[in-house]
């Protein structure tokens, strides 16, 4: 056995004094999770056109600003692409575009719309069980594909069904949204966060699921009870499901079996421990999804009821529906937080969490640290930023408690885009559909319901994670 404390500095190193110097990053901090949060349409000058700063784009102006001030220099942003420690940014991209590429395109061929449709008609008009039924599928869905996917999928047959049954669609919309990012944390893929900080402690895809599976699992349960106690008076007994020719709906069935059989192998090889095979496990995605652009590049044939869509438009649609501009967000992200590091920010927050000492209150205090982050500053940076501060000399801690921090981040990091619609980019694309298809959902009302509900989800899988750090640590 080593040694029972998980030192990571062979002398014990000090906090260094912050200064005026030191408030630079934490300004562009703040400025860049303003312009995530705001995207402007920024005029460029001496001319009439106008620049939409997105979240892809406000991380680099972030950088730009921190390098022209020289808070950070150019091993700041090698360290944003190569990383830190067990953190590898491109590798994190990699995996993350390669499993978005192949989702997508098996979305395009009308895959889980279909499945959508079946679990409503399942629910033979009792709106019990389609409340049921609807967080059970998200759940599901949430573990092979992202919740992205489930909300841009979900959101709109939910709200057509329910107007065209005539009932509340509020109730199902906030099954489907709390599902997708409570079980989002059971597998390493579920989540770029759990990504981030899974490859921070030193965790591969089996391991990882060993630790979250439980935790998961009763955050579900309490999630639903806790929902159909809030909503129950607002779910009808009964409700007509709308008749839908569930043929259309799979636009493209040996599209959608190839696809399925790439997403099906490509979680299995990728589950697979680099110490059987010798290659690290993000090596494995791009050649799955470079199969699945293969078969779209060549294969694809024109639907029927589309207007005659060709193989080439489809497949622009399919390119163009990966979210790239992860790439800029992620690794922009990593810079800036190195440029908080630096600064000592994160040997501040490192020396006062381990001060803490005792791991069961360690744990809950991180889980719930990440829930609060999330809704402050995105559950991306969050997530960054506090792995940057376990990475810290000063985070010196009982070497079981490694393991346990990173894993109540993800709790909290996964959970707290449950709290307010603050709490994750998911949240905000979810507020936008909803307001473009005329439901729209309040800050305030959407955290009413998350303030009520998560604090106790959060406290029962904690519970949970805590038994297991007790028993397997």
């Amino acid at each position: 056995m080593g040694s029972q404390y998980d030192f990571r500095a062979s002398k014990t190193p000090q906090v260094l004094p912050l200064d005026v110097l030191s408030l630079v990053p934490v300004a562009v901090f703040v400025l860049t999770i303003y312009l995530v949060y705001k995207h402007p349409s920024v005029k460029i000058p001496f001319t009439s056109k106008y620049v939409h700063i997105d979240y892809g784009y406000a991380p680099i102006i972030g950088v730009i600003l921190l390098f022209l001030t020289f808070s950070i220099g150019v091993d700041a942003i090698w360290r944003g692409v190569m990383g830190v420690g067990n953190i590898r940014p491109y590798s994190i991209l990699v995996i993350i575009v390669s499993f978005s590429y192949i989702c997508v395109s098996l979305d395009y061929t009308g895959f889980f719309e279909y499945l959508s449709m079946r679990v409503i008609r399942l629910s033979r008009g009792s709106g019990k069980r389609l409340f049921i039924y609807i967080f059970l599928f998200a759940s599901f869905l949430t573990l092979f594909t992202d919740n992205d996917i489930v909300i841009l999928t979900m959101t709109p047959i939910i709200i057509y069904t329910c107007r065209d049954a005539k009932i509340n669609p509020i109730p199902f919309l906030f099954s489907m949204f709390f599902a997708a990012n409570i079980m989002s944390v059971t597998l390493y893929i579920g989540n770029p966060v759990n990504i981030i900080a899974a490859d921070a402690a030193g965790l591969t895809f089996v391991p990882y699921m060993k630790w979250m599976l439980i935790p998961s699992i009763l955050a579900e349960v309490v999630c639903l009870l806790l929902l159909w106690l809030v909503f129950r008076r607002k779910v009808p007994e009964k409700l007509v499901v709308p008749e839908v020719d569930l043929s259309r709906t799979l636009k493209d069935r040996s599209g959608a079996l190839f696809g399925l059989t790439i997403l099906v192998l490509s979680i299995a090889v990728f589950s697979i421990s680099p110490g059987l095979t010798g290659v690290a496990p993000w090596v494995a995605p791009p050649f799955f999804a470079i199969a699945m652009f293969l078969h779209d590049l060549f294969r694809r044939r024109p639907y029927e009821g589309t207007g005659g869509i060709s193989q080439h438009s489809s497949l622009k649609e399919i390119i163009r529906r990966v979210p790239w501009k992860v790439i800029p967000f992620i690794i922009g992200l990593f810079i800036i937080v190195d440029g908080l590091a630096s600064a000592g920010w994160t040997d501040m927050l490192a020396s006062q969490l381990s001060r803490i000492g005792n791991p069961v209150l360690l744990t809950v205090a991180i889980t719930y640290l990440s829930l609060a982050l999330c809704n402050f500053m995105n559950n991306h940076p969050a997530s960054i930023f506090l792995v940057r501060t376990f990475q810290s000399p000063l985070f010196i801690i009982l070497a079981a408690s490694s393991v346990g921090s990173s894993l109540a981040l993800i709790l909290g990091a996964n959970f707290g885009a449950n709290l307010t619609l603050m709490g994750s980019l998911a949240g905000l694309m979810w507020a936008k559909i909803l307001s473009d298809k005329g439901q729209p959902v309040s800050f305030s009302e959407f955290s009413k319901y998350g303030l009520l509900i998560m604090p106790i989800v959060a406290a029962v899988a904690c519970l949970g994670l805590v038994a297991e750090l007790a028993l397997w640590a």
